[in-house]
């Protein structure tokens, strides 16, 4: 049953995760909610001290937002896979799914699921504090000058400095040497900070590398992130 998918089981399994995510349920899903006020918190503190700045700036802001929490997922909300107690919850290794499934279920929901969520609902209250003329919100997010910016190379790079650090993530929630852990997690923060810059630092430094490159080295180590990862959650034996 390891390697098995069924799409009626993994549906279940996915509806397990993402009711845990709940903020009626988890404390995971009140930090989410949660974190739906940095961006607006951002903008009033700047007002205090006399700083103003567009549309452009809260996208930035709601971008760098939603990749963080979610890339925070395989930490916050199965920090017991690698444990060898029951915590409360249903045990891991008790969930009626196949490794396969569970593993793409985490997948699932730190990549796709929970940066869409926040997204959405990071653009609709950006929106709505729009439409209501809220000082300082003068442009909707998608009338900003700074998507004007954005290329399909830029967007490779931003996008795999996310998705290689998640993959990376899920593997170090599966180690239980907690030195690694600490290395894997600064070095994963720094990968995901500095490639979701990277394009923007080698336009406005004038740098000669040719961003394909960058892309193709940020995307082996994301398929070797994957690779751990997938490989460490199969050995637990679940």
């Amino acid at each position: 049953m390891s390697l098995s998918f069924d799409i009626k089981r993994f549906g279940k399994l996915v509806r397990h995760d993402v009711h845990r995510c709940s903020p009626r349920f988890s404390i995971v899903g009140q930090m989410l909610i949660s974190s739906l006020l940095f961006v607006p918190m951002m903008v009033v503190t700047q007002s205090f001290v006399g700083s103003t700045y567009g549309s452009g700036y809260r996208l930035l802001l709601v971008v760098t937002e939603s990749v963080a929490m979610a890339s925070q997922i395989p930490l916050l909300l199965y920090t017991y896979v690698s444990q060898k107690k029951k915590r409360g919850d249903i045990y891991f290794a008790m969930l009626p799914a196949s490794k396969l499934e569970k593993y793409l279920s985490i997948v699932l929901l730190s990549m796709v699921l929970v940066p869409l969520a926040l997204t959405v609902a990071n653009i609709a209250i950006d929106s709505l504090l729009t439409a209501v003329h809220v000082p300082l919100y003068h442009k909707y997010l998608w009338q900003s000058d700074a998507l004007d910016m954005i290329s399909l190379p830029k967007l490779c790079c931003s996008a795999l400095a996310f998705i290689g650090p998640t993959f990376g993530f899920i593997y170090v929630n599966a180690v239980r040497n907690k030195a690694w852990r600490i290395i894997m997690c600064l070095l994963l923060l720094l990968w995901m900070i500095s490639g979701m810059f990277v394009a923007l630092i080698i336009e406005v430094a004038e740098i000669d590398i040719p961003l394909w490159i960058i892309i193709v080295a940020e995307a082996a180590l994301a398929a070797l992130m994957a690779f751990l990862g997938w490989n460490k959650m199969n050995r637990i034996g679940y």
